[in-house]
């Protein structure tokens, strides 16, 4: 009985073991671990789940036959495959990058270039789409910037020719130390931006002149010079050149095309001024020679200069005084004047005038009236002034600036008086800033009544300070950015924000 109890026992046992043996789970040879480990997840899912797992390490394998978005630790990783992790066997893992990527780039993504997006190598410039890597290194295949060619602005120039150098792997059209990058309409370089723009003030275009309506710089082989100096070797047939200039500014505006730019020397020897009234039917630049103060006098009864409509005029040191016969200074007739760094003083029909729809811009300036007649008068056009000085010694009354619209003009850091009684000032809706003159206007300084002895020749057009002038003067103008960095003598202005003397003239 005994036996039979001990049989039946083990024989209980026994098939308690054999249906514990039966419920045990086979391997899914489907889940990663199981197949080839990082390298089925990368056939299955590329990039976005590369790394093999197990459902202890990371659930979020689950459904995906374990394979991960990030890569587990190293006891978790099971990038060979087999049911081993990388701590069994690592066989599968190339150069220690522990990603279990047989190329060994560290991305886990199969792709050679090492960049984790999956491309292959590069063969040439049309492999390489991104911009910050436009360049294709045939040496390693890789896609790489400017700076990783053999020749960093030959590439860029060959890319684009508009973006010749190569400033710290990328592209750009000019540098600080290569600013000659810069050529034709946009000749300036931004350093700041690392762009060409237009230039802006004369002093931009080295040995030439800047077309201000344009942003061009005179092109070099399109200067003359007159000279009407007994002794300068002058010819009205000459070839204009410094050493055999032209006599007069008629001969020099009648031989040059447009876009040009005429140096205009001081007549040194008999009148000492050129007697000649012009008109300017093209775009020209009259700038004084270097250090030399030239003196243009209309003639006829005519303004000395006459800018057409078809005429733009750029103007800077020079002197338009002593036209006679009711002639103004110069007229603006339907074009555009720059001018900058002159005195149009003393000319019986007054300084300048802007009609037509012309416009002017004028800058660090003397300009003065007559008798009768207004320093600027501006029938039917548009004006900027910019620390101008106006003075108007009048005997018949009227103002300095007479406008008879202001609504698109403006008058910043400017000084306006007059010696009549009438107001200095008769332009309805000028936007004026900034400024001195004798009433008050605005938020501008008011002076009071003006004394000649605040000049140093008032009644003859010399409107240099002399010291005298009201403290609030020198206060009155606001510099700011931009503007320019010295008065019409060439002394320095602040060059930072800040108070500055009104007009054009400053103090040391």
């Amino acid at each position: 009985m005994q036996k039979q109890l001990i049989i039946l026992g083990v024989g209980f046992l026994l098939g308690l073991s054999v249906s514990a043996c039966g419920n045990i789970s086979e391997p899914d040879p489907d889940h990663c671990t199981s197949a080839d480990g990082a390298a089925t997840c990368a056939d299955r899912y590329g990039d976005a789940r590369p790394y093999c797992t197990t459902p202890e390490c990371d659930p979020s394998g689950e459904g995906f036959g374990g394979c991960v978005e990030d890569e587990p630790t190293a006891e978790c990783n099971y990038a060979c495959g087999g049911d081993k992790n990388i701590l069994d066997d690592d066989s599968c893992v190339v150069a220690g990058d522990g990603d279990g990527d047989p190329t060994g780039d560290g991305d886990g993504d199969g792709d050679p270039t090492g960049d984790g997006d999956g491309d292959t190598l590069c063969s040439g410039p049309a492999d390489c789409v991104d911009p910050l890597a436009p360049f294709c290194d045939l040496s390693s295949g890789s896609c790489v910037d400017c700076a990783g060619t053999d020749d960093a602005d030959g590439s860029c120039a060959g890319l684009d020719s508009s973006m010749p150098v190569c400033e710290a792997g990328v592209c750009v059209a000019c540098t600080a130390d290569k600013e000659e990058a810069c050529v034709g309409a946009t000749p300036i370089c931004d350093v700041e931006m690392n762009q060409c723009v237009g230039c802006s003030d004369h002093d931009q275009c080295a040995g030439s002149a800047c077309n201000l309506a344009k942003g061009s710089c005179v092109d070099p082989a399109n200067i003359v010079h007159v000279n009407g100096t007994s002794d300068a070797n002058c010819a009205a047939d000459g070839e204009g050149t410094d050493a055999a200039p032209y006599c007069t500014l008629s001969q020099a505006l009648t031989a040059v095309d447009s876009n040009s730019l005429i140096v205009l020397h001081e007549m040194l020897t008999g009148p000492q001024v050129y007697n000649e009234s012009n008109s300017v039917q093209l775009d020209v630049a009259i700038l004084a020679a270097p250090g030399e103060t030239p003196v243009v006098e209309g003639t006829g009864g005519n303004a000395a200069l006459t800018v057409a409509n078809a005429g733009n005029l750029y103007m800077r040191g020079v002197t338009i005084s002593g036209t006679q016969n009711g002639g103004e200074g110069i007229v603006i007739a339907g074009g555009g004047a720059w001018i900058e760094g002159s005195h149009v003083v003393n000319n019986s029909g007054g300084g300048i005038v802007v009609d037509g729809g012309g416009s002017l811009f004028l800058e660090n300036s003397f300009v003065g009236g007559s008798a009768d007649s207004p320093a600027v008068r501006v029938p039917n056009g548009t004006f900027d002034l910019l620390y101008v000085t106006m003075g108007l010694p009048a005997v018949l009354g009227g103002p300095a600036l007479e406008c008879s619209d202001g609504t698109m003009s403006t008058v910043r850091n400017s000084l306006i008086t007059s010696t009549h009684s009438d107001p200095e000032l008769d332009c309805p809706n000028v936007s004026i800033s900034a400024s001195a003159l004798e009433a008050l206007v605005g938020d501008n300084v008011a002076l009071g009544d003006v004394e000649v002895g605040w000049f140093d020749g008032y009644l003859s057009g010399d409107f240099h300070l002399s010291g005298s002038q009201p403290a609030a003067t020198d206060t009155a103008a606001i510099w700011q950015s931009g503007d320019p960095s010295t008065d019409i003598d060439g002394d320095p202005r602040p060059t930072q924000d800040g108070p500055d003397f009104a007009g054009a003239d400053v103090l040391p």
